[in-house]
């Protein structure tokens, strides 16, 4: 018979994110090609800002963890508390998450070079199993044992795979309703302690498909989960209490995109899948957080083998923890956005974790344990019962704290739509100003069109009363912007939040706990210090209160002055801006009055010019001829006689022509007029086909004096190619002298590295017999020190005996008071009418006793203040005891670090003095190499122009050819000799530049020797450093034992660990 127990803690929790920023190493792909910019940065310990653009955006988390986070940190902050969870009973899961290369597997398992799982740099999962198996083992006992078996599958291409069999094939997932999702036909390993275990995953991680990418050396290829099942036993009374739990621990291949690594094949197809699963466990992440924000969504749990295993993870019945790597570089700023997205999106989400309990025995065990839980329940609704008016009152305050945050968001939407109306009238504001200026511009434009004149003075008054009501809505939006308003609604709502903090039962409660603790310390100071010196620092305190509250006035005063020139900057900026628009308005509309008025005059002086014309004509045609002048003569139109009217006007006028006479003559000539026009039609057409003819010779002559210069360019080309080649000749035979001088200068730079190394041997045997020196002197200050602390612990022993007798006489003087008083108290209750002589008689011994006893009291506070006085004097000689030890302590460690720092110094001096030597090389070298570079593109560049003149040279020389046959023959073997010139010196050029790549390479394989030499000695310079830093850590541990004999023993073992050194050093040395 069984009986299933229910978490007590089963209220919702968070899915856990821990963020982890890794390092900017080089040897992998994710590195930024020499660009060291980052595009994230950690702020604090649970915020990461991203540098994106247009703003930078900042997210936050449980934890962030920045480069330089160790292994064990990141195991205590995440996995440290699953673990536990996981011995109480709780499914548990961890799993990283990112883009590949960002860290995932050195988080999970550590570095991918590591033989044993006990190195530093070993990931979670060697850690969970050291710790769970330490749990493990403390809490054993007879009546609870533990069981632990472990699985180990991987999840590739949408496949189940068992690591821990490579027989096997594609496994299936199944649904239990005890053990939830669980990977049938899994083979599960019993382990018994962290060993084991890493057996298990070093075998099943051996099998793990793993491939190398253009991003990472070795990608993960697969969805690895390691998965350890945890039972533990628990016998009270004949009740077994059985706990499972599991512990998943994940890591995902990290998302890829093609164009970064550059997959085909198997590798493109691995890369799908992977990123069809991981998409798939964000659209169920993005399901989850709608669902915990009141939505009815369907969550797709079984559109991937990954999200169905993790399914109790993800919203269910587990503790889970999330591992988002992100790399820092600015290339993968992209995923980096996407993981920290990911990580935010499931922090929503909220899981509901129970503990995993059966409880099995007999009957009467069983309904004993019933009945125990029926008294925990009762005792429990009385604790409510007893607690009901407290919850109602705490529900009267938080009622009346939502009613005062009510008030508090009514109050800033009422700012808010102040603010929104602003904004409105702003808006219309601006509308009005567009429309004012499109009505201006389209009148304007319409009295442009239509041609009239300049504005009268009504329409002239119009506009400038419509530009003073523009600039009065101008100066309402400077006074009414919404900016300052919002400002304003900000300000307001800061100090009411300023107050609010300040109201708080918390605050109220510290500031109260503060005042008596004050007043406490202020009694106290009163006891020992005179009043005077109380006066004078309670002035000092005043003033400095004051000078305090002074220096805040003027920050505010310079707060609020700023804020004022800032608002009066703004404000000036907007009034010349919008005096610049109205200048620019009012030259626009000047210009366009300018246009009108000019068009305004040519069309009158056009309209009276035709007018005149037309008058002329009428008088013309109307004009009464002789008939046998009207058919000898032509009249032309623009006569200066007909214009005038003068000769022949009194002769005209005399005669009376008929009627018919008079039409016959304006007929004839009105068709001379036609003929004449014609004809000069014609003239005109005949005299533009001559200007065009003669505009095509002048466009043939130009095109051919361009041809003639740029033959006579061509020609001056070759000759300034020609002196180039020359000139770079030259450059080439001193590039030559250069290179031997710099053969020169490495071989004396062999023979001081030479030296500096016989330097350097000499400087570690100096060292060695200054640290045997400095061993010895540290064994006597070491005694030294032992003698002070034996003084300081009889110091202390007389101190407690102090304190001791102390109390004592402290004891004693309250029980004779308090006697005294008992005495006194049944004196007076014995007292009668008959007796108050005797006592009265009684008094003057009673209170001779009491002074007595009082006077033994002040005896006893004399002694307890000599006591005070001489432990206080014995601390300040404890204090200076180990003031004196800090500071032998320090000398010595001083001396040790200066000695060793000289000597270090001095050999990384002559080392960097030769690496510099060594860079400048370097520098000349690679300096000339791109003078010969710059030199080979200028060589080239000329022959390139050589070639393109030849071509067309010859080009223009085959046109001429046309035209002087004779010449052809001469021209061509001309044409032949120059090219075989240039071929041959082109030949001695690539001779020449074949010779100078050969002293090149050369001259690098020189470097390249230098260089490898410079980097050994780098190398014994960094291990001379550790060895410093060694000897320090061991000055300090020496400082640090109290214990004699221990003492003894590590000088013994110094002392071996310096022998052993000497020997190593002197083989290195022959191996040299």
């Amino acid at each position: 018979m069984s009986l299933l127990s229910l978490s007590r803690s089963g209220d919702s929790e968070s899915i856990k994110v821990f963020v982890r920023v890794r390092p900017l190493t080089q040897g992998t792909g994710l590195t930024t090609d020499g660009d060291q910019s980052l595009c994230l940065t950690v702020t604090s310990s649970n915020t990461i800002r991203l540098l994106s653009k247009p703003e930078p955006r900042t997210f936050t988390y449980d934890h962030v963890a920045d480069m330089d986070t160790s292994q064990d940190s990141v195991f205590s902050i995440v996995a440290k508390n699953i673990v536990e969870s996981c011995m109480n009973g709780y499914n548990g899961t961890i799993f990283a998450y990112g883009q590949t290369g960002s860290g995932k597997t050195f988080t999970m398992l550590g570095p991918s070079e590591l033989d044993n799982f006990t190195d530093e740099l070993r990931g979670v999962i060697p850690r969970s199993f050291e710790y769970l198996f330490f749990l493990i083992n403390r809490e054993s006992s007879k009546s609870k044992s533990f069981l632990c078996k472990c699985s180990f599958i991987e999840i590739y291409n949408e496949q189940i795979y068992d690591l821990l069999d490579t027989a096997s094939a594609s496994l299936f997932l199944r649904e239990n309703i005890k053990k939830g999702m669980f990977v049938e036909g899994a083979v599960e390993k019993f382990v018994n302690s962290a060993a084991e275990a890493y057996q298990v995953l070093s075998m099943g991680w051996r099998n793990r498909r793993v491939a190398s990418t253009s991003m990472n050396r070795e990608s993960s290829r697969s969805h690895a989960v390691f998965t350890m099942t945890l039972e533990s036993k628990e016998s009270v009374n004949d009740v077994v209490n059985i706990r499972t739990s599991q512990l998943n621990l994940v890591d995902l291949a990290g998302s890829e995109r093609q164009k970064d690594t550059h997959t085909e094949g198997s590798r493109l197809k691995e890369a799908s899948s992977i990123n069809r699963s991981l998409m798939c466990l964000g659209q169920v992440i993005m399901a989850l957080v709608d669902v915990s924000n009141g939505k009815n969504r369907h969550i797709c749990y079984r559109d991937s083998k990954l999200t169905f295993l993790l399914r109790d993870s993800l919203g269910g019945n587990a503790k889970t923890y999330i591992i988002a790597n992100v790399h820092p570089g600015s290339k993968c700023f992209g995923e980096s956005l996407s993981t920290l997205q990911f990580a935010q999106r499931a922090k929503l989400i909220k899981n509901k974790a129970i503990i995993n309990e059966d409880t099995q025995g007999n009957v009467r065990q069983l309904q004993a344990e019933v009945k125990k839980l029926k008294e925990q329940l009762a005792e429990a609704l009385a604790s409510q019962a007893v607690e009901y008016r407290t919850d109602f009152m705490a529900a009267i305050r938080l009622w009346k704290k939502r009613e005062e945050e009510k008030r508090m968001l009514l109050q800033k939407m009422a700012q808010l739509e102040e603010a929104w109306t602003q904004k409105d009238k702003f808006i219309h504001s601006s509308r009005m100003i567009v429309r004012f200026r499109e009505d201006h511009i389209s009148r304007l434009e319409k009295k442009l069109k239509a041609g009239q004149s300049l504005l009268s003075d009504k329409e002239s008054q119009a506009l400038i009363d419509q530009l003073k009501e523009e600039i009065k809505i101008l100066r309402d939006q400077v006074e009414h912007h919404p900016k300052m308003t919002r400002y304003a609604a900000e300000n307001f709502s800061l100090r009411e939040e300023n107050r609010q903090l300040r109201s708080l039962e918390s605050v109220m409660k510290a500031e109260e706990v503060l005042t008596q603790v004050s007043a406490e310390l202020e009694e106290a100071f009163q006891r020992v210090i005179e009043s005077e010196r109380l006066t004078e620092t309670d002035l000092a305190a005043t003033v400095e209160k004051l000078k305090s509250q002074l220096l805040q006035k003027q920050s505010d005063f310079t707060a609020v002055l700023q804020a004022f020139e800032e608002y009066k900057e703004v404000t000036k900026k907007q009034i010349s801006q919008l005096q610049s628009e109205k200048r620019y308005l009012d030259k626009s509309n000047w210009h366009l009055e300018n246009i009108l008025e000019a068009t305004n005059a040519y069309k009158k002086q056009e309209v009276t010019e035709l007018n005149r014309i037309h008058v002329e004509t009428i008088k013309i045609l109307s004009t009464p001829t002789k008939a046998y002048n009207l058919r000898s003569r032509v009249v032309p139109l623009s006569s200066p006689d007909h214009l005038n009217g003068t000769d022949n006007t009194g002769d005209i006028w005399d005669e009376q022509p008929p009627s018919d006479m008079t039409e016959m003559a304006l007929t004839e000539e009105l068709r001379q007029v036609q003929e004449q026009a014609t004809r000069v039609q014609t003239q005109l057409n005949e005299e533009e086909l001559k200007n065009s003819k003669l505009l095509q010779q002048i466009a043939k002559l130009e095109e051919q004096i361009t041809v003639i210069a740029q033959e006579s360019d061509h020609k001056d080309e070759v000759n300034y190619f020609l002196q180039s080649l020359e000139s770079e000749q030259k450059a080439a035979e001193v590039l030559r002298s250069e290179i031997c001088d710099l053969r020169l200068v490495l071989q004396s730079s062999d023979k001081e590295l030479t030296t500096v190394k016989n330097e350097l041997s000499n400087c570690q045997n100096e060292q060695q017999r200054e640290m045997n020196q400095l061993s010895s002197s540290l064994i006597s200050t070491q005694l030294q020190l032992d003698k002070v602390h034996l003084e300081w612990e009889q110091l202390l022993k007389q101190h407690r005996t102090l304190q001791d007798s102390f109390d004592q006489l402290q004891a004693e003087a309250k029980f004779e008071a308090d006697q005294a008083g008992q005495q006194i108290n049944d004196l007076k209750a014995q007292l009668t009418v008959s007796k108050i002589v005797d006592l009265e008689k009684k008094l003057p011994s009673a209170n001779e006793m009491i002074k007595s006893l009082e006077q033994k009291i002040e005896q006893d506070k004399d002694v307890v203040l000599d006591l005070i006085n001489q432990t206080r004097d014995l601390r300040s000689e404890l204090s200076q005891k180990e003031e004196t030890i800090s500071h032998m302590s320090g000398d010595i460690k001083d001396i040790t670090v200066e000695v060793l720092q000289e000597e270090v110094a001095y050999a990384t001096e002559e080392v960097e003095r030769l690496t510099k030597v060594l860079d400048e090389q370097n520098g000349l070298l690679q300096s000339l190499q791109e003078q010969v570079a710059q030199k080979d593109v200028v060589i080239k560049n000329l022959q390139q122009k050589v070639s393109c003149f030849f071509i067309c040279f010859f080009h223009t020389t085959l046109e001429q050819t046309n035209k002087e046959e004779d010449n052809k023959n001469d021209f061509n073997r001309d044409l032949t000799q120059v090219l075989e010139n240039q071929e041959r010196e082109l030949e001695n050029r690539r001779s020449s530049m074949m010779t100078m790549e050969v002293l090149l390479t050369e001259l690098n394989a020189e470097r390249a020797a230098k260089n490898e030499e410079i980097q050994r000695l780098k190398v014994e310079n960094e291990v001379l450093r550790k060895q410093n830093l060694k000897l320090s850590e061991e000055n300090g541990k020496l400082v640090g034992h109290k214990n004699h004999k221990q003492r003894i023993e590590y000088l013994v073992k110094l002392k071996k660990d310096n022998t052993k050194l000497q020997e190593v050093t002197i083989l290195s040395a022959i191996k040299k």
